[in-house]
């Protein structure tokens, strides 16, 4: 895979707070269960050393507390790969796709009891 896709410098819809819940992971070929870094209300990041392509579809599973599971579709917007210069986690930054009311009602309920990890100006 090539150098690092970070997202690009543009507003974001929703503010990421930084969470970490059970995620899983499938494609035609592949199952991966890990950890989110943080949850908004439009997507997630997983950290993972099992990077995708930008724009690939992945099946989607979030496990919050409290609440059943989130499935949704999510298309890989950016990728992080491991790096000696940066102190973080590789990973992607994944967009829900097809995400139902009652999954987007159970992610901003949860969402509302914490703090934002960054703030829009």
């Amino acid at each position: 895979m090539a150098a690092s896709v970070l997202p690009p410098n543009e507003t974001r819809s929703h503010p990421r707070i930084k969470v970490r819940t059970e995620v899983t992971l499938s494609s035609d070929s592949q199952l991966y269960t890990g950890f989110s870094e943080n949850l908004s209300e439009g997507g997630v990041f997983v950290a993972t050393h099992v990077l995708r392509k930008v724009g690939e579809r992945l099946d989607l599973i979030v496990v919050l507390p409290n609440s059943e599971p989130v499935r949704t579709i999510g298309e890989v917007r950016w990728v992080r790969e491991v790096s000696d210069r940066i102190d973080a986690p590789p990973g992607m930054g994944l967009r829900f796709v097809s995400l139902g009311f009652e999954d987007a009602s159970a992610i901003r309920a949860f969402l509302t009891k914490r703090a934002p990890l960054f703030f829009e100006e």
